[in-house]
């Protein structure tokens, strides 16, 4: 398989079709591997943008999703992320470095750039998981640039705009439309539930939870919906 990606990236590079990257703000083949970089420009010069693009979303996934070393000792040192606390697992979410995120998500964009799913979940953990909302902001940046009439960009640097100045409600505003979308990822519908509860909108919140619990593919988050489903409500003051 190796040896049939190779022949197909040779004959692209010398067909003049390649890997046509735009303006990046990272140098891409200095952060992945090569070897990705080679199967995708074979799978473009085939033709299968989609596959390559689908491929890239598996891999990305499967980045983030694996446990950086050092737990969440580790995580805890990011500055401004939420500590874990192992007795309300519900209002934590992870955190670590992953310095692939940012530049694999651009490659699925260079592959499929209407692939909006993809930037919006790296730039949603980049800004409110990872504390990198610069590098949120760019990759975003990247994606209007080759999808600009896709209106969810938008909200998110409205909405990583008000994290920044420490505002939640303003990110609630700005998130809720975007969790109506039926490719909305799972960890920004998290995100909206713990802000929902710190800004004492419970009930809002337990929908919410509801249907991350009922809907979502992610054993983990499904877990912390639970969790935050099984918590009792607050006594009412008297």
């Amino acid at each position: 398989m190796r040896a049939l990606l190779a022949a197909c990236a040779a004959c692209a590079l010398l067909n003049g079709v390649g890997l046509r990257l735009g303006p990046a703000p990272w140098p891409l083949r200095q952060s992945l591997g090569p070897d990705s970089a080679l199967e995708t420009a074979a799978l473009l010069s085939l033709g299968m943008r989609r596959l390559a693009a689908d491929l890239g979303l598996v891999r990305m996934l499967i980045y983030y999703g694996t446990p950086e070393s050092g737990g969440h000792e580790a995580h805890e040192e990011h500055e401004g992320h939420d500590p874990f606390d192992p007795a309300h697992p519900e209002l934590s979410w992870g955190g670590g470095s992953y310095p692939e995120l940012g530049p694999r998500a651009l490659r699925i964009l260079d592959a499929d750039p209407s692939f909006s799913y993809a930037a919006l979940l790296a730039a949603g953990a980049l800004a409110f998981n990872l504390n990198r909302p610069e590098e949120a902001l760019r990759l975003l940046d990247y994606a209007r640039s080759r999808d600009p009439r896709n209106s969810e960009y938008q909200a998110y640097v409205a909405a990583i705009g008000f994290h920044r100045r420490g505002d939640p409600q303003g990110v609630i505003s700005r998130l809720e439309p975007v969790l109506r979308a039926p490719d909305c990822p799972v960890m920004v519908k998290h995100l909206v539930a713990v802000l929902y509860v710190r800004a004492g909108q419970r009930g809002k919140a337990r929908n919410l939870y509801r249907e991350i619990r009922d809907t979502s593919k992610d054993a983990g988050y499904r877990r912390m919906a639970e969790a935050a489903l099984a918590r009792p409500e607050p006594a009412a003051p008297r």
